[in-house]
This record gives C-alpha cells, structure tokens and sequence, in this order.
C-alpha cells in the first residue's frame, strides 16, 4: 500500500495581525500547499490520502475553499484515490455546520470517537491495506483515543498492511509543549498496537517518534506562525514490505517561515549599514537553505548585540521602517524586526575584574560557555526553539544563547539600556 499523509492543513485560517494582501496570501498558500499534495497524490499513484486531522482551522469556511477542496479531492476520485479523514480538535464545528460539506464518495470522514476500519483498494478494486481511524467530535477531547481503536486481530497468513490515523498529542514527542494536550497519547502504547504505520497530527514539527513501527507526525501543512520555521509537507510512505517501510518527506508549502538572527552590529552606524548587514546575513542563510524556486518568505529578523542604533531600534516606528526597507531588499513577503537584545556599545573587558556583583555575573557566565559540565535541571520543554531533547544538543543550544550577552548584561547593570530621556 502507498499513501500519502497529511494533517494539520488549517484552512482557512484568519491570520489576525497582518495586512489584509499578506494574510490573503497565506490563506492563498494553505489551499495551493494542499493542491500540491494532490499533484504529488495523483504523479505516484498512491492508493490513499490520509488526513490525520485539522483540516480546517474553526468553525468558517469561505465558499472559495470549500469549492477548492471539493475540485481537489474529485480529483482523487477520478483516480479511484481513496481518502480517509480523521477530525481534529479544530475540526468539529466544520462537520455538521451551517453548510454541511458533501463529500465525495471516496473521501471516508471519520468524526466521533468512534473507530472505522476502511479498506484500501487498488485501481481494479482489490483489497491492499486497512486503515484504521477514530477522530475527535468536540474540540476539548481529553481522553487518550488511542486506547479505543482495536488492535488488527492476528490472522494467520496475514500479508495486507495495518494504519492507525489519529490526531493526538503524544507525550514523548518534540514540539509537543507548543499544543493543547488534546487526545493525550503515550508512544509506546502506540509501539505494540501491532499497527504497521500510524499516522499522526496535531504536533506541527514534521518527526519520527519511532522507526519500528514507523510512528510520525506528518507536521503542519503550510506553515503558519514562526514557530512552523522550516520546509512543510506531508509524507509519502510505501508499504509494499510491512517489513522495511519506506517515509519519505515531501515538501508542499509555497510560503516559508524563516527566523534570521543577525549580531555584530557595531560597525552599523545607519539604517542604511544596518539594512545591509541584515541582508548580507540572509543571503548567507539562503545559500545554506534555498528553499524551492518560487518559495515566498515570512521573515522575523532578531537583532542582538552592541549596536550604535540601540537607541532607535527601539521606537515602533523605526523598526517599522527598517523592516519594510528589508522586506524590499531580500524580497520577503512580510519581515518583522525584534530587538530587544541590541543594547549600547560598552567596554565589556573594562569590567571583567570588578568585584561587585557585575564581575561576578560576567565570570559566571564565561564559566558557563566555557565548561563541559552537564547543565543539570535545562531541559528542551524550558526553552524556546531548542532543536532537539537529547541533553548534549540542549547543552550547546543554551551555550550558544549565552555567546555574546557579556554587552546586554553590562548595559542592564549600569542601566544603559534604558529609555533615552
């Protein structure tokens, strides 16, 4: 069985905040992102789709994305593509609304608590895996709804594979934090479930929480805030060997997120260097990380650092301005620029040998970068875009953020960040 696995569409979205062309364009973006999904669907003449929840984003639905989805998924049909839907928390009020959807025949919409075991045919009709779904029927689901879908009963002989879809926050999972405990799970349940595959939604970070049995989040769609930084798609998974299983990451999203944190500063003396030496370090991003050939950008620039604009970087309107000069100059659909962290140019090393409580705090903090000792008590779940649990890489991640702050601690101190007066 081939198939492709989604979740997390989210269309629809409001993307309150915005400019009304740039939230058109990310509303835009979540339908083309799905679209793709479907090219991809119909080119490697997968067997299913598999929505592993949220597909929409509340209770509205726009007469332009409910036309889309019906085009995308006939699509689907014309090609005897079956399609399985298991509701998310986010789903609910979009199943039996003001306007109703009416869904293809080969869309399979499982809503309620109660599980479905939906067989999956080939183009001639014959039987070439079983997918097994339960989805949530209000937007408080509190239970853990992998304990409710059956295990595939042992059969002697047995040579069809077994997908368990759900929309659940699974406790071992990365990035879980950032989301409601909706249909908490635990991983190793889901282990010996004796399922070949499960396909997961509601974490947005793409992942494998387990290769045997492959146990993944597809992750979000088309991204949607900073915190979706990264390419988005779905994964296209092969189960011709229930044995050896094929995942393969694809990715959909036409709009990016991407967080650019830009330092040495002190050389930029202008809005102009500053915007220079903010895309000087964008371009190096890019040579890294491309991106697809017409991906579209949703910037958030962090400056940090000694800079002589410290003062002006902090009025509204200034940063404002910066940011538009920006978006210009790396052709960025939307940039925003923070900094909190740019602080006044100070002779840190004059201060180093103090001993009052400033000299005090500056060794300390050498002391930190410097040392191989574990950092007891930080974990992943304390800090905000960590790249991974494992205690070495959160180590680093903490000592990176520590490069650098000898200035920002300095100005704190002497109470040079102050408001200009």
């Amino acid at each position: 069985m081939r198939f492709l696995h989604l979740a997390d569409v989210h269309l629809d979205t409001a993307f309150a905040g915005r400019s009304e062309s740039v939230r058109r364009r990310l509303r835009d973006a979540s339908r083309i992102a799905f679209g793709r999904a479907v090219d991809l669907a119909l080119r490697e003449r997968v067997h299913a789709v598999l929505v592993a929840g949220d597909l929409f984003d509340g209770d509205r639905l726009s007469f332009q994305t409910e036309r889309y989805l019906m085009e995308q998924t006939e699509r689907l049909q014309q090609q005897r593509i079956t399609v399985v839907y298991a509701t998310g928390n986010h789903d609910p009020g979009a199943l039996g609304g003001p306007r109703p959807i009416a869904w293809p025949s080969n869309v399979h919409l499982i809503g309620d608590r109660t599980p479905q075991r939906v067989t999956i045919v080939d183009e001639a009709g014959t039987p070439v895996g079983y997918v097994t779904a339960i989805g949530h029927d209000t937007t408080r689901v509190k239970d853990d709804l992998s304990r409710l879908i059956p295990s595939p009963a042992p059969t002697a002989g047995a040579t069809l594979p077994e997908v368990g879809l759900l929309h659940t926050q699974v406790r071992a999972s990365f990035g879980s934090e950032a989301h409601g405990s909706y249909a908490p799970s635990e991983l190793s349940f889901l282990q010996r479930s004796g399922f070949d595959y499960w396909a997961l939604g509601h974490v947005h970070i793409p992942q494998h929480l387990s290769e045997d049995p492959p146990v993944v989040y597809a992750g979000i769609l088309q991204g949607r805030t900073h915190a979706d930084q990264g390419a988005r798609g779905g994964m296209l998974v092969d189960l011709a060997s229930r044995s050896a299983p094929v995942v393969m990451f694809r990715e959909f999203a036409p709009v990016r997120w991407e967080t650019v944190r830009v330092g040495a500063l002190e050389e930029s003396s202008s809005f102009d260097a500053l915007s220079r030496r903010v895309e000087s370090v964008w371009r190096q991003n890019r040579a890294d990380d491309p991106g697809e050939h017409d991906t579209e950008w949703m910037v958030r620039i962090v400056l940090e650092g000694p800079c002589p604009l410290w003062r002006e970087l902090r009025d509204d309107e200034d940063r404002r301005s910066l940011a538009k000069e920006i978006r210009g100059a790396v052709g960025a659909l939307d940039v925003d620029v923070l900094a909190d962290r740019v602080h006044p140019l100070v002779p840190v090393d004059v201060h180093r040998g103090r001993v009052d409580g400033l000299g005090e705090a500056l060794r300390l903090l050498e002391e930190v970068r410097h040392s191989t000792a574990r950092l007891e008590g930080v974990t992943a779940a304390d800090l905000a875009g960590a790249p991974g649990e494992d205690s070495a890489i959160v180590d680093a991640y903490v000592r990176n953020l520590l490069q650098e702050v000898d200035g920002e601690l300095v100005a704190r101190f002497m109470g040079l960040d102050g408001p200009s007066r």
